[in-house]
């Protein structure tokens, strides 16, 4: 398995059977994937499930590779079980599918939904985010400091997993990674980011920015979870916290640059915060709005992101 194939932003024809998603999400949950090899009566014994339950969930994902059993019963890893990035992909696609199932018809009847977001399962919705972050962050560091090359000091804000932040460590930066507590806290506990130098900052940047003065402050996934009120807010702050010739850049998936991204407006629907693909005109006109003086887009990802470059006025 391969992950980006098993993102819920997948292209449409070539996204993976919802039920394969779903079905490896509970044998991973339960522990079940974790046990293999055993027969079923084996695993739900040591794991305190019930038996015919195990043997069906098993027998369905043979029909998909995931497991495979021998002559006398017993099941083990088949040619298509996750790796760890895969696990942690479906971990999000399944979680995807659980939102959407529950919050679309509310949400289309004008109701308000529950947004728990990271607050689930933070670690592993860390990992999940990280498999990405992995994949994209040389491509999208090395575009940012193309366009700004004397940039010395970053504020990778609302980093989570880290990939940014050490991505720019290893260019040679100095980088602060600010997130909420919870997150922080797990950054703390696993040494990695702080190993590789760069500074931990906790705070809800509705309430307070890292203190500055940086050269650019990268925001990636974070703007397209709220509303046109909330990023205007946001953007406000975070120029108070940029040097003189300081630049904000933005990385996300814009409605009118990006053809997945009207699926990635689904999620953003269904998690309740007022966030969207937001199309780049509107982030030209919070980020004016905010004082921000000349922006500039570019497509990243062989055009799956788009980077918005927002300068200080």
């Amino acid at each position: 398995m391969t992950s980006p194939d098993l993102s819920f932003m997948a292209p449409a024809r070539d996204v993976s059977d919802w039920r394969m998603v779903l079905l490896v999400a509970a044998a991973t949950d339960t522990g079940v994937l974790g046990a293999l090899p055993g027969r079923p009566a084996e695993l739900a014994g040591r794991l305190g499930l019930d038996e015919h339950a195990v043997m069906v969930i098993l027998e369905a994902l043979a029909q998909f590779g995931v497991v495979e059993a021998d002559a006398d019963g017993t099941f083990a890893a088949g040619p298509s079980a996750p790796g760890t990035d895969a696990a942690a992909t479906l971990y999000h696609h399944a979680r995807s599918l659980r939102q959407w199932a529950q919050a679309l018809d509310g949400r289309l009847r004008g109701e308000p939904v529950e947004s728990r977001g990271s607050q689930h399962e933070p670690e592993r919705w860390i990992d999940s985010l990280a498999v990405h972050g992995r994949h994209s962050a040389p491509t999208s560091i090395e575009a940012c400091l193309s366009r700004l090359p004397a940039t010395k000091t970053v504020l990778d804000l609302g980093g989570g997993h880290g990939e940014y932040a050490l991505e720019l460590a290893r260019r040679g930066l100095t980088v602060t990674m600010q997130d909420r507590p919870v997150m922080i806290d797990i950054a703390h506990r696993r040494g990695v980011l702080e190993a590789a130098g760069i500074e931990l900052f906790a705070g809800d940047f509705f309430e307070t920015v890292a203190p500055g003065p940086f050269d650019m402050v990268f925001c990636s996934g974070v703007t397209n979870t709220f509303g046109g009120e909330r990023n205007l807010d946001l953007y406000k702050r975070v120029r108070s916290r940029l040097a003189p010739d300081g630049w904000l850049v933005i990385q996300t998936s814009m409605r009118d640059r990006q053809p997945a991204s009207a699926l990635f407006g689904v999620q953003m629907l269904v998690v309740g915060n007022g966030g969207d693909a937001h199309p780049e005109h509107l982030y030209r006109q919070w980020l004016a709005e905010a004082g921000y003086g000349s922006t500039d887009a570019i497509d990243v990802e062989d055009g799956r992101r788009t980077l918005l470059f927002a300068a200080v006025a």
